[in-house]
């Protein structure tokens, strides 16, 4: 089952990035920039699958954890050959010198070749092709760049549709974000208790720590607690406020089962056991609306998974690197995960297994959104970002300031990073999962 649950993540994941990813290759198609290759899964590559009528190579990568696009160029071709005074050419020179007919030379000064030098023609050519991304105008590159945008929200929306319509159950209560933001699907403890999804029972639940002087007096795991000294117990702070107040002395405690038992308090009052609220899962909690409260719930919902989304990242980002207790930082890091989490998280749903998988669908859909927003290097929003500040600098100065190699080289190392990360991350939430 472990196996089945790792691959119905990857599965399930690789849906979610396959939208994203095919709405950049529509793009792309519709405003004739030439898809490359499209791919699953991150390199080395595996096999070559087939070639569309257009030239686009589909393949398969060896690790199954994302989906790939390759525009034509989104970094132009680049050579390494010089003049005869050893000064490296730039592309507009290099076309010009071989349109003149120029001798070229390696940078150890041998002269480049006849057929050679047809061939850099050739890239040269490409690079300027009217199917080269980087010679469509700003506002195509950016639709190109931005295409997901719409369409992952649109595909959460409309599985949250779906599933109010008919009916759903939520996945999971939010005890760990706090948040006033209404979401059906996960709801603070407070809004599920006032929705009706748990119920508030009377008593108090005792836990007791092990060798602790509740444990000696046979209190057990998940015992209700009735009375103290006949008197009933309705929430935590009276049974503090009896036992701090019984220094010294004998208690009987009354259970649901009918027990009596008798406790001695010590001096320093502290019997050692925890104390829960005695909460139950109403089983038969579903939610279903008609078409028009369907279509309103599911709007707000997805709108508001997304602004929980950019909260949990800021709270992550903020325990991570400018924690108030090391306890803060050490949970934020093992709070990284990847969407094999599904596997752990599974086991501790409220929904249906089915129901569960297809609420993950959207929820990874828009953490996916999300993650392409934020202005991180060889992310979709940064790309955008760098075609604005060259759209705008170019008006301004006749040439872009930051040029494609710079840029390259940026989208590139933080592109490795992001591979790196997303690896060992998805390796540490295997072996929790093993290990728990």
């Amino acid at each position: 089952m472990l196996i089945l649950w790792i691959i119905t993540a990857i599965i399930i994941f690789s849906i979610v990035v396959l939208v994203h990813e095919w709405w950049h290759f529509t793009a792309a198609r519709r405003f004739w920039v030439r898809v490359e290759e499209f791919w699953l899964g991150i390199p080395p590559r595996g096999k070559k699958l087939f070639i569309d009528k257009k030239w686009t190579l589909f393949t398969l990568n060896w690790l199954p954890l994302w989906w790939f696009v390759k525009l034509t160029w989104e970094t132009p071709h680049t050579f390494l050959v010089f003049d005869e005074n050893k000064k490296l050419y730039n592309n507009f020179d290099l076309e010009k010198a071989l349109n003149e007919n120029k001798d070229i030379f390696y940078k150890s000064g041998e002269k480049i070749w006849i057929q050679e030098k047809n061939e850099i023609k050739k890239l040269l050519i490409e690079n300027n092709a009217d199917y080269n991304l980087a010679n469509k105008k700003s506002w195509e590159q950016a639709i190109i760049i931005l295409a997901w945008i719409f369409m992952n929200f649109v595909l959460a929306f409309f599985i949250f549709f779906i599933l109010f319509l008919i009916w759903i159950k939520p996945i999971w209560i939010n005890t760990k974000i706090e948040t006033n933001l209404e979401l059906k699907t996960i709801p603070t403890l407070e809004q599920a208790i006032n929705s009706g999804l748990i119920i508030k029972n009377p008593w108090i639940v005792l836990s007791p720590v092990k060798w602790s002087i509740a444990e000696k007096s046979w209190i057990k795991n998940w015992d209700i607690l009735i009375k103290i000294n006949n008197q009933e117990i309705l929430d935590t702070n009276s049974i503090i406020e009896i036992i701090s107040n019984s220094k010294n002395q004998k208690i009987d405690l009354t259970f649901l089962n009918s027990e009596n038992k008798t406790i001695e308090i010590p001096a320093e009052w502290k019997i050692w056991v925890y104390l829960w609220e005695n909460l139950e899962i109403n089983e038969k909690y579903i939610i279903k609306y008609n078409l028009i409260d369907s279509l309103k719930y599911a709007f707000i919902e997805t709108k508001n998974h997304i602004f929980l989304t950019f909260k949990w990242i800021w709270i992550l980002v903020k325990n991570i690197f400018n924690p108030e207790t090391p306890i803060e930082r050490q949970e934020a890091l093992e709070s990284l995960s990847w969407p094999i989490w599904i596997v752990d998280f599974i086991n501790k749903s409220l929904s249906a297994w089915i129901i569960f998988l297809i609420v993950i669908w959207a929820i990874i859909s828009i953490n996916l959104w999300v993650f392409n927003l934020l202005p991180i290097p060889a992310l979709d929003w940064w790309r955008f970002i760098f075609i604005t500040i060259n759209s705008i600098l170019k008006k301004i100065f006749g040439k872009k300031i930051i040029n494609w190699k710079t840029e390259a080289i940026i989208h590139f190392s933080f592109f490795v990073l992001l591979i790196i990360l997303s690896i060992f991350i998805a390796y540490n939430d295997i072996i929790k999962i093993i290990s728990n």
